[in-house]
């Protein structure tokens, strides 16, 4: 690319489209896009609605799906680049080897820039957008990216209206932006990783990132899966989950250091919430045996201490020992509903 080359706008990201269509912000801008540049773009939009279609394209890929010459394909994504259609990131293989991947950059996590006044010159890079002699007869001096004033009918490319809100820079969409760029680079697909953006709390989703390497080291996970499984199924307890990773991480030590001749004693230990509601109920018996049930069944033990807090304190800590004893799940609580049986303008006096 030379230096006196017009190049033309440059956005922040486009709509990423639900059909098989080109996102509009790409059909504006063709009268600045080169052949290999559009071809790129094109290239990523058919890999994106292909059944199984969410994974990133290689550059070998991209070769493949145009017919271009590996100098013309690093062309043509490095104008996309930097125009803001495509992104770039690195990616663990199989191998443990690192890789470069690239996909269409959407436009609803990124900003909205207003246009900048002044004239156009050789080397002014996206800092206003040309005008394009749009379909209605006035002129339009609409911007590219702003979906709030552009002449084109976004309601027909089925564009929700997540994208209008989220294309503002706000401190929420930029905590989405990092968790966005985070769960990528571990290899989570890019409308996988904006449905968890979408629909679950960004606190639980930034302690599952912190999570996940302590998944990966104790064998807990062997792949991205366990991360999107542990955000989206609200059974799982964050807490329960970090201490049962911490204490296979312990034990896989604990072996390394016995096979090498360097015995580690290991103490059997709680985690810090099932300690406290020991201590709530009156617990001050041995936490040896109490390791061993929560080791051997997790949910039956926060079960039995959530049951446990609800009885009288004198009772409440022989009761959730007889209880994990039995190898039971504690009794369901009993709402008391006068109003079952007998209905009618007595129903609160007669008991039954």
């Amino acid at each position: 690319m030379s230096e006196n080359d017009d190049f033309g706008p440059i956005l922040d990201g486009i709509s990423i489209p639900d059909t098989v269509v080109l996102p509009p912000e790409v059909v504006m801008l063709l009268p600045w896009l080169s052949l290999a540049e559009l071809k790129v773009v094109i290239a990523a939009v058919a890999r994106l609605m292909q059944v199984g279609g969410a994974e990133p394209i290689t550059l070998s890929e991209f070769q493949e799906l145009t017919g271009l010459s590996r100098p013309a394909v690093l062309d043509g994504i490095e104008r996309a680049m930097k125009r803001g259609l495509l992104m770039r990131f690195e990616m663990t293989g199989y191998r443990g080897h690192t890789m470069h991947v690239y996909e269409l950059k959407p436009r609803a996590i990124g900003g909205n820039f207003p246009p900048i006044g002044g004239s156009i010159g050789k080397d002014f890079i996206g800092k206003k957008f040309l005008p394009i002699t749009p379909i209605k007869a006035k002129q339009s001096k609409d911007v590219v990216n702003d979906l709030d004033l552009t002449t084109t009918n976004f309601a027909l490319l089925n564009l929700s209206e997540r994208e209008k809100i989220f294309s503002k820079k706000t401190p929420e969409n930029e905590a989405k932006n990092g968790l966005f760029a985070r769960l990528r680079k571990i290899g989570i697909y890019a409308k996988t990783a904006r449905f968890l953006l979408d629909h679950f709390p960004l606190e639980r989703i930034e302690k599952c990132l912190g999570l996940y390497p302590l998944a990966v080291k104790a064998g807990r996970a062997d792949g991205p899966g366990w991360l999107v499984k542990a955000v989206s199924d609200a059974t799982w307890d964050l807490d329960i989950e970090q201490a049962d990773l911490q204490e296979r991480v312990e034990a896989q030590t604990a072996e390394q250091g016995k096979s090498n001749g360097r015995r580690k004693p290991t103490k059997p230990q709680l985690p810090k919430s099932m300690a406290e509601g020991l201590q709530e109920i009156g617990w001050n018996g041995n936490p040896a045996e109490l390791a061993e049930y929560y080791r051997a069944d997790r949910k039956a033990f926060k079960a039995w201490l959530e049951w446990a807090l609800t009885q009288p304190r004198e009772y409440a800590a022989a009761r959730f020992l007889t209880g994990l004893r039995s190898g039971l799940l504690p009794p369901k609580k009993q709402t008391d509903d006068r109003r079952r049986y007998v209905e009618g303008e007595y129903a609160d006096f007669i008991e039954h």
